[in-house]
């Protein structure tokens, strides 16, 4: 019958392990998921890297020590506590000024967002929004520059 038992196995072993790879979701928020710094309020040595005034609030991309790497995030002064105010933070991590990742918080929850290390590389890149919902993406109108 020409095929070995052994080359069969080894074949049907290829085709489950091709078959379980295509079935893991690939997301970009999965990629970085580790890197995140679930609560910055942890972090020393805060700074304020840069800030904007958007809708009267301040919007800030801040800065510290978390546990001995810098981290960056975002925060969201003067929110309106009974409104949906929410507190974007996006990361590019490849030059374009493009996010590939982001934290959000509902400011009445908590007023900033995880943190991401920062980095020497000059394509990684941060800036802070103020958002009405979830879904709302920062644009030129409603975030600082990006640092």
């Amino acid at each position: 019958m020409g095929m070995s038992v052994r080359k069969r196995a080894a074949g049907l072993v290829t085709g489950f392990v091709t078959v379980a790879a295509l079935a893991i979701p690939l997301t970009p928020g999965t990629a970085y998921a580790d890197l995140w710094w679930k609560d910055p309020g942890t972090c020393t040595n805060h700074k304020t890297a840069t800030q904007r005034i958007v809708a009267r609030r301040i919007v800030e991309i801040r800065y510290g020590d978390c546990r001995g790497r810098q981290h960056g995030w975002a925060r969201l002064r003067g929110f309106d506590s009974d409104a949906p105010d929410y507190i974007r933070f996006e990361v590019d991590l490849n030059g374009d000024r493009s996010p590939d990742t982001h934290s959000v918080r509902r400011a009445r929850d908590r007023n900033y967002t995880a943190g991401y290390p920062t980095s020497r590389d000059s394509r990684r890149a941060f800036r802070a929004c103020f958002v009405r919902s979830r879904s709302e993406k920062c644009n030129s109108r409603n975030a600082t520059r990006w640092w």
